[in-house]
Parts: C-alpha cells; structure tokens; sequence
C-alpha cells in the first residue's frame, strides 16, 4: 500500500496561518525593504539578522533531527555569506546591541523538548531564503558591484524551488498529528517573535 504525499498547501496552511499578521508586519518595516534601500541598509539588515540567525541554527543543530541538522550546516553557510557581505562593507567588527526582551537563547531549549517546534523555527529560516532571493533580484543590479551573498541561494543545487519542496516534503512527513502541528506553530511563531526586536519592531 502506498501513502501519497501531503499535499503542500495543507502542510503549510496551519503555519502560514499562524504567522501571516507577523510575517505582514516584519516585511513592511525592514529598512532593507524601502524602494531607497542602500548598502548601509544592508549592513544594519545583517547586523541585526545575524544572531537571530546563529541561535536558529542552533536550536535546529541541537534538535537531534537529521533533517534539521542538515539545514543547520547550510546555516552556517549562510552565516558565512553574511560574514563575507560584512567584511566587504567594514562592517564586521560592529557589535550587535543586546535586547533585554531577547527570547533566542531559549530557542534551543524548546527544540530539544519538541522537535516539531523545531520544524516551525526551520519553516522561518526556509522560507527566508525565499525572500532573500526576490530581494536580491530586486536590489542586486542597483547596489552592484556589491555581491549580496546572503540573498544568494546556498547549496541549492536543483534550485531553491526544488529545496523548498523538499523541505516541505519532509516538513509534512514530521507532522503527522495535532500536537506536533501546534508545536511547529508555536515554533514559526517564535521565530519571528524573536526576530522582530532585532528590527525595532516590539509588541507586535
């Protein structure tokens, strides 16, 4: 007997669902967004991106998930990208501010207790590839000569595309019952409630 595939708008639905207001939210504001965005946008973008991005890494590393660890070394891919893009601007040196309200030292935590939070802090950092990519499409010719290799596909060897339905294949094979689904909710919604005060944005 074969079992056909989850259907990719019903593995995603739940999680879209739960994060279309804050997902809304977070894109309108970012500096990096407005028609005038300039390389010092970039920098601040980065900067700020960065150790949201190093403790989602984390977590997904400390999951004990082969999938996710998979994503967690294409992380640190990325990381490096950001790194260059950095080094390239002067800007590498720069520290990070430190926010009181900062949950992403928790993060980890929670993806040992359930890996399915785990898989919804996976669903934000994949999804932002995707978005990086139509950002770079957007901005890579104005701010050129510049690289912008962290808007740049890592290890996507088929293509993002093909990535992303990867990914969602084994994101719908993770979860198979409600309680694993309203884990990754509260996993996705996590990841980018601890994003957002890495952009000023609060409360939302």
């Amino acid at each position: 007997m074969t079992t056909n595939p989850p259907d990719i708008a019903d593995v995603l639905r739940p999680l879209r669902t739960a994060t279309h207001a804050l997902h809304e939210a977070l894109d309108s504001r970012l500096p990096i967004a407005r028609d005038d965005a300039s390389l010092a946008d970039y920098a601040g973008h980065l900067r700020a991106l960065r150790p949201w991005l190093q403790a989602v890494r984390d977590a997904l590393a400390a999951s004990g998930v082969p999938g996710l660890e998979r994503i967690a070394r294409r992380t640190d891919r990325r990381l490096a990208a950001l790194a260059l893009d950095l080094d390239d601007l002067g800007a590498s040196n720069t520290i990070e501010q430190e926010d009181s309200s900062d949950t992403t030292p928790r993060l980890a935590d929670e993806a040992v207790r359930d890996p399915a939070f785990a898989w919804g802090l996976a669903y934000v950092l994949e999804g932002s590839q995707l978005g990086g990519m139509a950002m770079h499409k957007r901005l890579g010719a104005r701010l050129a000569p510049h690289p912008l290799r962290y808007f740049q596909p890592v290890d996507a060897p088929g293509g993002l595309a093909a990535q992303w339905k990867e990914f969602v294949a084994q994101l719908g094979a993770a979860l198979a019952d409600p309680s694993a689904i309203d884990a990754a909710r509260r996993g996705a919604v996590a990841g980018f409630r601890s994003l957002m005060p890495r952009f000023g944005l609060q409360g939302l």
